[in-house]
């Protein structure tokens, strides 16, 4: 169990990405299909990062899936963990900060007709 900034961490993800798919944080909420991180994906680009890799696709790649220079991560050497299966919806970080404050708020603060 971890919570969500311990999730992007333990996923090399940025903290405003989802740690378990590929989704871009402004497209978050819609109904398109995301792909789901793969970890044999993820270990090849953050070790291609390491190697200070001049292949402009990667790079792309690299900054389009939002990961973290961490290399190896720890679960890197572990054939039958998918990591990104194994995270829990952390309930204060997604639901409550996520949904209620980040969103909810703006809403209804921004959201109504100025009197």
């Amino acid at each position: 169990m971890a919570d969500y900034p311990e999730q992007c961490l333990v996923a090399c993800c940025m903290e405003n990405r989802c740690p378990i798919c590929k989704v871009n944080p402004n497209h978050r909420g819609s109904h398109e299909a995301t792909l789901l991180r793969e970890t044999k994906e993820t270990v090849v680009l953050l070790a291609m990062n390491e190697t200070n890799s001049k292949d402009m696709k990667f790079k792309e790649t690299y900054q389009e899936i939002g990961l973290c220079p961490i290399y190896p991560p720890f679960w890197a050497c572990l054939p039958h963990c998918d990591i990104f299966q194994s995270f829990m919806l952390d309930l204060l970080h997604q639901l409550h900060k996520g949904v209620f404050k980040d969103h909810l708020v703006k809403w209804l603060v921004f959201g109504s007709p100025v009197s």
